[in-house]
């Protein structure tokens, strides 16, 4: 039997691997597109952003209302 949260940090990780790939064939999009197109909430999305800018997989260029998001390591 799992422990606890096991299955929802696999569940997470999965996710956030997905936004990446999404992110990496679609640069410079928004959460908007990246919401819709996951099909996962806004906030859900926008939490897993911030996981990935804090550890530099991905970057936010241009101005706040126009600019997008980019994958900075290509490497995954």
């Amino acid at each position: 039997m799992k422990p606890d949260g096991e299955g929802v940090s696999e569940g997470v990780s999965e996710g956030v691997a997905q936004l990446i790939d999404i992110i990496y064939q679609n640069p410079g999009q928004r959460v908007p597109f990246l919401a819709t197109t996951t099909e996962i909430p806004r906030k859900t999305i926008e939490r897993w952003l911030k996981q990935l800018k804090d550890r530099g997989k991905i970057e936010f260029r241009g101005a706040p209302r126009t600019g997008g998001y980019f994958v900075t390591d290509k490497k995954k």
